[in-house]
């Protein structure tokens, strides 16, 4: 694959993005096409005075995003586009790790129960 005369890098091997002499110097960037995850959320209303809940699928996009010639990978995590959050490397890892204890907190509580 040839690289665009601007470009100041190669592409990472997760873009999905073809790039060409004449993209824009704002759209100058890596991107992959995303791994849709499917969600189910819970969403709240008020009804006729009363706080109502309930469960809505949608599909969480977690996606990788770099500007040409940084070496920083910013991740996109995105619902529906409804939510968007770009986060660091370091504080995706921080989420993941977080859950994952929290998960496993969780999973012995319910083994415990039984």
């Amino acid at each position: 694959m040839e690289t665009a005369e601007w470009q100041q890098q190669l592409c990472p091997p997760w873009c999905s993005v073809v790039h060409t002499d004449h993209d824009h110097p704002e759209d100058r960037s890596h991107r992959d096409d995303g791994a849709p995850i499917p969600i189910v959320m819970r969403k709240r209303a008020i009804v006729d005075d009363e706080l109502v809940d309930h469960a809505v699928e949608a599909s969480l996009l977690v996606g990788r995003w770099q500007r040409d010639g940084d070496r920083h990978v910013w991740w996109h995590l995105g619902i529906d586009g409804d939510v968007e959050l770009e986060v660091s490397t370091e504080s995706l890892s921080r989420v993941v790790q977080t859950l994952q204890g929290l998960l496993a907190e969780a999973q012995e509580a319910l083994q415990s129960a039984e």
